[in-house]
């Protein structure tokens, strides 16, 4: 098996401060393994995990994040499937997304309470967004998008 990066995230015992890392493993359970001893300090436990997650999965939630802050000033297709369904009076009049703080169509929406239900979630890495990112630049006026 092939070693990739994946992101860690830690939070501190003592203050709850927050810090990300690279792992270079094989699996997610190499790299659990390798978090687990990166947070030891003087045979102590000082970083909690609070997540583990490939290294592409951490750039799709970064270009989510970013696009989220445009979001409220145009109308968009949806950022998970990519469609032209958004309602387009108010951002606010569509789902929030569970895996990330930005708006989804309420099929997407939907989609995501089900796969909650079966314990399956599609990676943001299989988001339309994430799949061609510049179909979601507004064009000149900012009321539109170039889908």
């Amino acid at each position: 098996m092939e070693n990739r990066f994946w992101t860690v995230t830690y939070r501190n015992r003592d203050n709850g401060q927050r810090i990300t890392a690279a792992v270079f493993a094989a699996d997610q359970q190499q790299a659990q393994e390798k978090a687990r001893a990166d947070g030891r300090i003087d045979g102590r436990d000082v970083w909690e995990i609070e997540s583990i997650e490939p290294h592409e999965e951490t750039l799709a939630r970064v270009l989510i994040a970013e696009f989220s802050k445009k979001q409220q000033g145009g109308h968009f297709a949806c950022p998970r499937c990519g469609k032209m369904t958004m309602d387009s009076e108010s951002v606010t009049h569509n789902a929030l997304s569970r895996r990330a703080t930005v708006y989804i169509c309420d099929a997407c929406g939907m989609q995501e309470a089900l796969e909650d239900m079966m314990d399956s979630r599609t990676p943001l890495t299989a988001w339309a967004i994430v799949a061609a990112p510049g179909n979601w630049r507004m064009v000149e006026g900012g009321s539109e998008c170039e889908a």
